[in-house]
């Protein structure tokens, strides 16, 4: 259908302009991304001195992973626009791969993060409503302080709430790289990236 096209004209001028579009949307977004390399090492180097172990593996994978899949996917990017080249033959599919397994586990960092705060909020829930009503003191408080108290449980839960869309946007953009890798099907891997986008979409318009 493209070299059809393209012998009519107008038509296959316009078919060659998206064809070049659609291979340099993806290289420009790779260059784009470049600086974010330093970003996400910074945040791995803070994040190995957190004093939560469990807080400070997760985020040093989930930094490390990054920052790795952003320099593998760098990489990458050379061997395919020709500035790096090997004689045993092209080896973009080799960091493709290894970029997107690097992607994966900073996703799964990320993950293990968002657990990690999750049951810190959990218990802060559940000692708050042990204290609150557990121990009778909204029987001895006035109606403003039961509303203070009330207040502080509901920003509780309403952070417990985003946390849980911060790990459902985290697992459907692990479709993306499992997709390419071949541990799930492509359509598959797509279609969990355009929820994870409607998952993002839904945070940023509830932050307005």
């Amino acid at each position: 259908a493209v070299v059809s096209t393209q012998s009519t004209g107008a038509k296959g001028l316009t078919c060659r302009q998206i064809s070049s579009l659609e291979q340099h949307i993806p290289l420009a977004r790779k260059i784009a991304r470049s600086p974010r390399d330093l970003e996400y090492f910074q945040k791995g180097l803070v994040a190995i001195g957190n004093p939560d172990k469990v807080e400070a593996v997760g985020r040093t994978i989930a930094a490390f992973g990054k920052c790795c899949w952003l320099l593998t996917d760098h990489i990458d990017l050379l061997y395919r626009i020709g500035v790096l080249s090997s004689k045993s033959g092209s080896p973009v599919s080799k960091w493709s791969k290894i970029s997107n397994w690097l992607w994966l586990l900073g996703y799964l960092g990320s993950i293990l993060l968002y657990l990690r705060q999750l049951s810190i909020v959990e218990d802060q829930i559940l000692e708050a409503q042990r204290t609150f009503i557990g121990n009778g003191l909204a029987e001895s408080m006035n109606e403003e302080e039961i509303d203070v108290q009330a207040a502080e449980l509901d920003k509780l839960k309403e952070l417990r709430f985003s946390i849980w869309v911060d790990v459902i946007r985290e697992f459907l953009d692990c479709g993306i790289p499992a997709g390419s890798l071949g541990l799930m099907s492509m359509s598959s891997g797509s279609f969990a990236g355009v929820l994870s986008s409607c998952v993002g979409a839904y945070q940023v318009g509830k932050s307005l």
